[in-house]
């Protein structure tokens, strides 16, 4: 089972018997049929802090012994600047948009 954006950005996921390397050049040359490779999101969050220099993480709301939702703060790492996302009802959810928002920085 391979995952993939297609051009639409809609998550795809297919089954590959043949071992297609789906990001080749020589598979398709034709723009409608472009796809390109999904990455979860732990390899997403790795390559932002590995190549891109900003650390995503997810952090839960606690207030008075009560458990909140959860929030991402994306952290730049050359000079320490901190943004974060809105709350969220889950991990993944925030752990997401820290991905897109670090993603749009500059």
């Amino acid at each position: 089972m391979t995952a993939h954006y297609d051009t639409d950005g809609i998550l795809v996921e297919t089954t590959n018997e043949e071992g297609t390397c789906w990001n080749s050049p020589n598979y398709d040359t034709d723009a409608r049929h472009k796809v390109y490779a999904a990455p979860t999101l732990a390899l997403a969050q790795q390559w932002l802090r590995e190549k891109k220099h900003f650390d995503v993480l997810v952090d839960r709301e606690y207030f008075l012994g009560k458990v909140g939702k959860y929030f991402a703060k994306i952290i730049r790492l050359k000079d320490g600047a901190m943004s974060e996302t809105p709350k969220y009802r889950s991990y993944d959810k925030a752990l997401e948009a820290g991905i897109a928002r670090a993603l749009r920085a500059k």
